[in-house]
């Protein structure tokens, strides 16, 4: 199923992405756990704050099944990863991540839809509030009019040097721990995040599993492990 996002100006021109990624947080050795029935996710976009400062107004009136969480999604259009710097952005957009790792749009299940022309070629970044972002590192394939790509296949599908985490058995994901979201997992993400928010639940930075809830696991299963890791996603 296709469907244009809100966030993607303009209407669809026959261009779709189909993207995989995990997050490390709450992967369970085979998928990601939901978060749909633990009703603490936000109804609208939460990467309107920095360093995100994204404007779109995404929202629903309820969380999908088998949601993680909000991801959101940066297309680049150059010739090479090195070059996909920021300045080479041509869009942004909200999305859910599902517990299997497909980004979809906010109906749950219809992959993303764009408007945009490709000149060279289309890199994709993917960010989350406490994991450190990734982008491809290679352009992403085409196959009537959708461009698909998979992080989790396997480490150098990852722009940069080890900039994923093995979760095991050939597969891969998102350093958890940026806690801060400064793109580097350090003790800052400790002592200004989790030391200010354990033992309280909902949606909350330092909450690196996703599981509602910030505490010991939090810090010594996810932050601790990666600490030192930095996002490789070019400026």
């Amino acid at each position: 199923m296709f469907c244009r996002l809100a966030g993607w100006e303009g209407s669809p021109s026959g261009r779709y992405l189909d993207v995989k990624v995990f997050l490390e947080g709450p992967f369970n050795g085979t998928d990601m756990n939901p978060s749909t029935g633990l009703g603490f996710l936000p109804l609208s976009q939460p990467y309107n704050t920095a360093p995100w400062n994204y404007t779109g107004t995404e929202s629903v009136d309820t969380i999908p099944d088998d949601v993680v969480d909000w991801v959101l999604i940066e297309l680049r259009d150059t010739t090479d990863a090195s070059l996909a710097t920021g300045e080479t952005i041509i869009a942004r957009q909200a999305a859910f991540l599902l517990n299997d790792g497909s980004v979809v749009d906010l109906d749950g299940s219809s992959i993303l839809a764009f408007n945009h022309s490709i000149i060279n070629s289309l890199f994709v970044v993917i960010h989350h509030r406490n994991h450190l972002a990734v982008m491809s590192a290679n352009p992403l394939t085409e196959l009537n009019g959708i461009y698909s790509y998979d992080f989790t296949a396997n480490n150098s599908q990852a722009y940069g040097t080890d900039a994923q985490k093995d979760l095991g058995e050939g597969i891969y994901g998102m350093y958890g721990g940026d806690a801060n979201a400064d793109n580097t997992i350090d003790d800052f993400d400790k002592t200004v995040s989790w030391l200010n928010e354990t033992g309280l639940s909902g949606y909350l930075s330092s909450d690196l599993n996703l599981d509602g809830q910030s505490n010991n696991i939090d810090k010594n299963e996810v932050w601790m492990l990666n600490k030192g890791k930095s996002g490789q996603v070019p400026e």
